[in-house]
């Protein structure tokens, strides 16, 4: 509205101005070098003023033009700060569900991974060899005497010997597509993707050896610590299931404890029953 207003004034003087001065030209028009001066006076007058009033529209127009952009910097600014909060409650979800997923996976005691992640492991690693046709082999692992350790000394004895034997068997895999579980009580299973017969031989006799030389002791007592293994291989038989697997390699661990424990055993799935 001032703006407006301010425009308004001024073309009034511009009117007013050339209306007197063409008064004026009348009354001295005799004098016509007088007359010429007084025009071009009043071009310059008039030229002068609407010089200063474009320079006020160039002005007006950019507090126009520069309010928008204003307006957009503070919407980018706050859109950002948006996203920004936005990515790091994403990052922060992310993180919370990558922790609950290792809570449900991995053991409490042994911190090696639970059943529920074997269940599911075995599965993807069975499609896998099948898909690749390369070998897959399990070793089931079992404590010997296990049930002395915890009737003499107590269960906090036996949670001990389950840490000591887990971090046996971290340190001797390797790979890191090799996976250990706690498969319930003192029992554990290897998954070797990619690994034959022979392979998962070697490996659980290095473990074996690993464990038997470990020294183990509760309350300043030592405690002498075995284990038995059984493994299986799945070469791409055929009518056999992740479940087979399993069942196969426990067969063999119940041949080496009923053969006096602390040793191997492999079995074929050609002579294994489910009976």
């Amino acid at each position: 509205m001032i703006t407006l207003l301010g425009r308004a004034i001024s073309y009034l003087s511009i009117v007013g101005v050339i209306s007197a001065l063409m008064a004026l030209i009348n009354v001295v028009l005799q004098f016509s070098w007088f007359a010429l001066l007084i025009v071009i006076l009043t071009n310059l007058m008039v030229f002068l003023i609407l010089k200063q009033e474009k320079q006020t529209n160039k002005v007006d127009i950019e507090n126009i033009e520069n309010k928008p952009a204003e307006e957009t910097d503070e919407l980018e600014s706050k859109v950002q700060e948006r996203t920004l909060e936005l990515n790091i409650a994403l990052q922060e979800l992310e993180e919370a569900n990558k922790e609950l997923q290792e809570k449900n996976t991995l053991d409490e005691l042994t911190g090696l991974y639970n059943r529920r992640f074997y269940d599911q492991k075995i599965q993807a690693e069975f499609r896998r060899s099948r898909r690749n046709l390369t070998p897959l082999s399990l070793v089931v692992i079992d404590i010997d005497h296990f049930k002395k350790v915890n009737d003499n000394y107590g269960h906090l004895a036996g949670d001990e010997c389950l840490v000591t034997v887990s971090a046996c068997i971290k340190r001797c895999l390797r790979r890191s597509a090799d996976i250990s579980c706690r498969y319930g009580g003192e029992e554990f299973c290897l998954i070797l993707p990619e690994t034959d017969s022979k392979g998962a031989l070697v490996f659980a006799e290095e473990l074996r050896e690993s464990i038997e030389t470990c020294q183990f002791s509760y309350n300043n007592i030592a405690i002498k610590l075995t284990i038995s293994c059984g493994i299986s291989t799945y070469l791409q038989q055929k009518n056999v299931k992740p479940e087979h697997l399993f069942a196969v390699a426990d067969q063999a661990l119940y041949k080496a404890k009923a053969n006096g424990r602390n040793q191997i055993t492999q079995q074929d799935f050609e002579k294994f029953s489910d009976h």
